[in-house]
């Protein structure tokens, strides 16, 4: 078998290495996803690479199947908007543009690695790095990043607290690749058994958190409203009454009512009708998404806390925008290009601070949508003790997007050891612990809402402090170290 395997990646590299990236569906896909597919798909590139005499080529191949199979969701929200078939081609110029970071990782690492076993440190070091740059380059898209595929061993994820994800993906790499070769498949393995293990110690033993009194209540309120449906004008009452039902106003004590991300189509009248539901209410609040203009005709994608008369206690507007999704370059705007979401103003990136502070709760910090991909850039104050996410994942539909979307959720609370509050039009509303683990969940297309007691415990970690310095210096310190230590090495062991 393996012989066969063999003579295919001779005669046929880039199908082999496409095939191969194309498994990476398998990692990032809904329900149950296989973690492991990851020491095969590397396995045939890192054997392609030794053989093949123009690596940027291969790992851009590999790079399509990757990002293809794991991104094409993505021309849902076009078909949304009635573009059907454009919205894979948008999918192929990002699937193009993702691959040319597997490429040049390829072509960096077979460059400066002189030994095979160079190769497999080097490679996991260049992969992350890439990795990182594509996390900010052109505003940024850190979407399936290899440590996410790590998700389903959630003991080895633990290592987020310290590292972040990139530093999950450098060691998920590092220990695939090594079990990869006879000569240091012992080393993957300890590798891997030494993350595992601080996981299990963290999980199990460790009893450093803050146990804070639980004493938010929180209403997350998930509709599951079609897309077609927000973007209709004449349903825009049918969707607020619906919020409302599921609210359950009539109910007594202490609460926060959480709305989804743009679960208001008209910001002042809504408004104004929450603020009569909430009119004898001293201690329940709204917190709903819903578009903001300005006097000036400034447009922002915001949460406002809502309480009773309609009084509006506190704004957030999000920061970090989705490209071509919320605004457009103005060069491109005159071409006649236009943003997915409809209207052709573009959002403004806010500048609020994410911090809630309401009487009579414990302090936390939001974030909206896509901002919950970008580790390390989702709290103001360390002070805050839980995190609310906001997000409309009806774009997507029964596509593998939204548990994508979940899954960078759960690592943003592992990186800050805060246990998260998840609130979806539709997709999926859940509550996350500070070790990354679903609590409690509605699934796609559920309607209903989830009650909880908020915070739960918490911890401050080393990756909130340090952010993503942690990593950087590992991956920089690791490549310094095969360099020095192939410059020492006899010719005869190249």
């Amino acid at each position: 078998m393996l012989k066969k395997s063999s003579i295919l990646l001779d005669k046929y590299p880039c199908i082999s290495v496409f095939i191969s990236g194309l498994l990476a569906k398998l990692c990032f896909c809904k329900g149950s996803t296989i973690p492991a597919i990851i020491f095969p798909m590397f396995y045939i590139l890192l054997s392609a690479l030794r053989k093949c005499k123009n690596p940027f080529s291969l790992g851009f191949v590999f790079g399509c199947g990757y990002f293809g199979s794991t991104l094409f969701w993505v021309a849902e929200a076009f078909k949304c908007v009635g573009l059907g078939a454009y919205g894979y081609l948008a999918v192929l110029v990002l699937v193009i543009y993702l691959s040319i970071f597997p490429a040049v990782t390829c072509f960096l690492s077979t460059k400066l690695a002189k030994t095979k076993t160079d190769l497999l440190i080097i490679f996991p070091v260049f992969w992350t790095l890439c990795e990182y740059v594509r996390g900010w380059l052109f505003t940024g898209f850190p979407w399936n990043l290899i440590g996410y595929a790590a998700y389903g061993g959630l003991y080895f994820t633990q290592i987020a607290d310290i590292f972040g994800v990139y530093g999950v993906s450098f060691f998920f790499l590092l220990s695939s690749c090594l079990i990869t070769n006879k000569k240091t498949i012992l080393h993957g393995i300890v590798v891997f058994f030494a993350i595992s293990s601080y996981g299990i110690y963290k999980i199990e033993l460790y009893d450093g958190y803050i146990i804070p009194d639980q004493t938010d209540n929180i209403s997350i309120i998930q509709p599951s409203i079609p897309q077609e449906d927000k973007m209709n004008p004449k349903k825009i009452r049918e969707c607020l009454a619906k919020h409302v039902e599921i609210s359950d106003f009539d109910s007594d004590g202490k609460r926060l009512i959480i709305w989804p991300e743009a679960a208001v189509g008209f910001p002042l009248d809504a408004q104004n009708e929450i603020g009569h539901l909430l009119i004898n209410k001293d201690d329940v609040f709204v917190i709903t998404g819903t578009d903001r203009f300005t006097r000036g005709r400034e447009l922002f994608n915001s949460l406002k806390v809502i309480g009773k008369k309609s009084e509006v206690l506190q704004v957030y507007d999000k920061r970090h925008l989705l490209p071509f999704g919320e605004f457009i370059p103005e060069w491109l705007l005159d071409l006649g290009l236009r943003k997915v979401v409809p209207g052709i103003i573009n959002y403004l990136p806010g500048k609020r601070t994410r911090t809630i502070t309401l009487p009579g709760f414990n302090q936390f910090d939001v974030i909206i949508c896509y901002e919950i991909i970008f580790p390390g850039e989702i709290m103001d104050s360390r002070d805050s003790s839980w995190i609310l996410n906001i997000t409309n994942d009806s774009w997507f539909k029964e596509s593998d997007g939204p548990a994508q979307h979940l899954r960078t959720t759960c690592f943003r609370a592992i990186e800050e050891g805060r246990s998260i509050a998840r609130c979806a039009n539709n997709g999926i509303s859940c509550i996350i612990d500070c070790n990354g683990r679903i609590v409690k969940f509605l699934k796609t297309n559920d309607i209903g809402k989830i009650d909880h007691m908020m915070p739960m415990k918490y911890q401050n970690t080393i990756f909130s402090r340090y952010n993503n310095g942690m990593i950087l210096s590992i991956l920089l310190i690791t490549l310094l170290a095969v360099m020095i230590n192939s410059r020492r090495r006899n010719p005869s062991d190249q």
